[in-house]
Formats: C-alpha cells, structure tokens, sequence
C-alpha cells in the first residue's frame, strides 16, 4: 500500500554559505567597546 512519490529528495540537503568575515570583526569591536565604556561608567562612580 506504500506509494513511491516522486518528488521526494534522495538524501538531506543542506544549504552552506561563507560567512561575511566583516560583519564578526564589527560585532566584536562593538562588544568590546560597549565593555570597555561601561567599565569606565563603573569606576567613575566608584
């Protein structure tokens, strides 16, 4: 009573890209800096 459909995909696809390498570097600056200024905050009020 199983029917084969056709339309199935033999095997699991998988959809890979490089990521954009600027964009990390820019996230982590930002991190960094947002530390850096609040831990200046921090020791002004202390």
């Amino acid at each position: 009573m199983a029917e084969e459909r056709s339309d199935e995909i033999e095997g699991a696809m998988e959809l890979g890209h490089d990521p954009v390498p600027p964009y990390k570097t820019a996230f982590f600056i930002a991190i960094t800096t947002g530390c850096l200024y609040l831990g200046l905050i921090l020791l002004k009020t202390l």
